[in-house]
């Protein structure tokens, strides 16, 4: 479906009255900026992870780019919009795990190594939040699977009476990232 999304959205902004902003083709902006797009995608988190927990874990990011120079940003051809929903929710489950694992003690940073190459460009993001067991890892990219629980009914019940959405428990993060 979100191929489906994708191929008629960038046809409407190329074809339709829809506008595009100024360097963008359609959706794909052809110089997006990963880490720009990453730090969106973290402050975003980080502000429901504040709603929920009343904090979050600080983030470090590394970046390489040996594929033009060491000091330039790492940029290439792609979906501003899409980028930033994946990593948003990567970044929540990662903020979730983190703080429930390091709860009132230190809190660790997340850290996101972005590196591009001739060939390609490799985001990771690793987190102190305890990890998977290898028993769930052939669920990971399931939709519907969650390690956060069940949401139990004062859950539903808080954000049902509420407008902040839930942190963690859709069971969609990883899939969409995918």
């Amino acid at each position: 479906k979100i191929s489906l999304r994708m191929l008629v959205n960038q046809h409407l902004y190329v074809h339709g009255a829809n506008i595009a902003k100024p360097r963008h083709v359609g959706q794909i902006d052809p110089y997006c900026d990963v880490v720009g797009e990453i730090k969106k995608a973290y402050n975003e988190a980080a502000r429901l992870c504040d709603m929920h927990y009343g904090k979050h874990p600080q983030m470090k990011v590394v970046t390489n780019n040996s594929a033009e120079a060491v000091d330039v940003p790492v940029l290439f051809a792609y979906v501003p919009s899409h980028l930033h929903h994946m990593f948003f929710e990567i970044f929540k489950n990662s903020m979730r795990a983190t703080v429930e694992k390091s709860g009132e003690g230190e809190m660790r940073d997340l850290e996101v190594m972005v590196s591009k190459s001739e060939a390609d460009i490799t985001i990771r993001l690793s987190d102190f939040g305890g990890g998977i067991s290898r028993s769930q890892m052939g669920n990971l990219f399931k939709y519907m699977f969650t390690t956060a629980g069940r949401v139990d009914k004062a859950h539903a019940d808080a954000v049902r009476g509420s407008s902040t959405p839930p942190l963690a428990g859709l069971g969609y993060g990883l899939p969409v990232s995918r």
